[in-house]
């Protein structure tokens, strides 16, 4: 599967390459988004990790590790303001990104 941009929930499930959330979506770098929640959904393994940051080496606006294979792991934003949201080539570990926007 590809990942998909249009509409809401933003699903994510091919990390080949850095990914700007906003930008991809067709707006400019650094567009703020009002997320909703973001779900790591169905990590294959334990010890597997998902790193998302506002910003290329910015700080961590999701940061989780897998303990138990196939349990997807959600983070609650309600309706904050992030800007910058940036999922690194090595970010996810397996397993797919879903974030639903406010």
């Amino acid at each position: 599967m590809a990942n998909s941009y249009i509409g809401n929930p933003i699903i994510l499930d091919t990390f080949t390459a850095a990914i700007d959330v906003a930008s991809a979506m067709g707006f400019a770098v650094g567009t703020p988004l009002k997320i909703n929640s973001i779900e790591w959904q169905t990590p294959t393994t334990a010890g597997h990790t998902a790193v998302i940051t506002a910003g290329v080496g910015g700080p961590s606006v999701f940061s989780e590790t897998c303990t138990t294979a196939n349990q997807s792991i959600i983070k609650y934003f309600h309706g904050a303001w992030i800007k910058n949201l940036n999922i690194a080539i090595s970010g996810i570990g397996s397993g797919s990104i879903v974030i639903l926007l406010d």
